[in-house]
């Protein structure tokens, strides 16, 4: 065979071999979007909104944490794991993607936002009218407060974690003698996102044994497991949804009212700057809290994205790459006991730290909610 018809044969192959990969991929994209709209209920898991697919996207939360200088940095970037996405629709997607995202409004009766794909007043380079900032800024704090809530109740259910495991770990040790209940992964079946549980809940007869599941301490630990993940991913849309609000209210030109002195349209006035320094310090409080509870989860052994075990053995005490979904266990040599022996985490320290993190925001709220005051006040009167 001459070294043309060679060449041409391997150029062929090669072809075919890049056709089928590109249509594996694919089909494995279609399926994992499949397999995450199933999982969410075909409901955006940012506003709620239930949708078809058509009107639904497939969102990596990894990307979207990193974009908001998020938490979720340990995921590795090849990893397709269903937990590391997130259903959400076209509005919410268009914020969250940042720089596609737009923000405007259309004052139809009581003045309300809307997400659209018309160019902003910052996108254009006109200013921005007071009733049009005292909108934006209005959408942003509720947001922003339905988010501090949603934390505080996030690091409440992560305190219940160990006596969930400990409990789920006994029961286990007691159905099946001889096994050890410090195994991270004794629980497995009952932990992890994807884990389906061998028995589907009913009686012979075909009723449901509600009382069993609820008294079962693995099923518990099951339940609690998937609302952790669920709602660590939930947050962090949040989180990175506010980020993208105050980013855009950073670049808006603002027409300052004359009481303002010489500020132009172009510098924020004291009173918009102070508001968004201290909701940008309120969302690193926020991040530090989810932060905080996926330590906690690596302290037990747990990962913070699918709440897999991380080993079949002891709990790592060094960062570990969860063996389900590939992300990388947090850093926990800060909450490390006291003795020199010890590889246990202190979970009473890190929950006090927790508590601390939470008074934190609190007091921040405080003075955002003063400081989103006075801007109200400024915005009006300039109206």
């Amino acid at each position: 065979m001459s070294a043309r018809c060679l060449r041409s044969l391997v150029t062929s192959r090669e072809r075919r071999v890049d056709a089928n990969q590109i249509q594996n991929q694919d089909q494995d994209q279609d399926q994992n979007r499949t397999v995450v709209f199933d999982r969410d209920e075909y409901t955006c898991q940012h506003c709620g909104q239930a949708g078809e697919d058509t009107s639904l996207r497939v969102l990596s939360v990894n990307d979207v944490a990193a974009a908001g200088t998020g938490t979720d940095d340990n995921a590795t970037a090849e990893s397709g794991h269903s937990s590391t996405f997130a259903t959400v629709c076209d509005s919410c997607a268009a914020i969250l993607d940042g720089g596609e995202a737009t923000i405007t409004e259309e004052l139809e009766g009581a003045e309300q936002l809307q997400e659209t794909d018309v160019p902003t007043d910052a996108d254009t380079g006109a200013t921005t009218t007071s009733e049009q900032l005292f909108a934006l800024v209005r959408e942003t704090t509720q947001q922003q407060g339905e988010t501090v809530s949603d934390v505080a109740s996030f690091a409440s259910l992560t305190t219940t974690l160990p006596a969930k495991i400990a409990d789920a770990g006994a029961a286990n040790s007691e159905t099946e003698p001889g096994s050890n209940a410090d195994d991270s992964s004794e629980t497995d079946s009952g932990g992890s996102e994807d884990a389906k549980d061998g028995e589907d809940g009913t009686d012979t007869d075909g009723t449901e044994d509600t009382e069993n599941d609820q008294s079962n301490p693995t099923t518990a630990l099951a339940e609690t497991a998937q609302e952790f993940v669920a709602t660590r991913r939930s947050l962090l849309l949040a989180i990175a949804s506010v980020d993208q609000r105050l980013a855009r209210l950073d670049e808006l030109e603002y027409d300052a009212p004359a009481a303002t002195g010489d500020t132009g349209p172009s510098t924020p006035t004291p009173a918009l700057a102070a508001f968004l320094e201290t909701a940008t310090e309120l969302q690193e409080t926020l991040r530090k809290l989810v932060s905080l509870a996926e330590q906690v989860t690596a302290g037990l052994g747990r990962c913070h994205g699918c709440f897999g075990g991380l080993s079949e053995h002891e709990i790592p005490v060094t960062p570990t790459a969860c063996p389900t979904c590939g992300r990388t266990s947090a850093e926990t040599s800060e909450w490390q006991q006291s003795a020199a022996d010890s590889t246990t985490v202190d979970f009473e320290r890190l929950f006090s730290a927790m508590n601390e993190t939470l008074r934190e925001a609190s007091a921040t709220t405080e003075r955002l909610t003063d400081r989103t005051t006075a801007l109200a006040t400024e915005l009006v009167a300039a109206q």
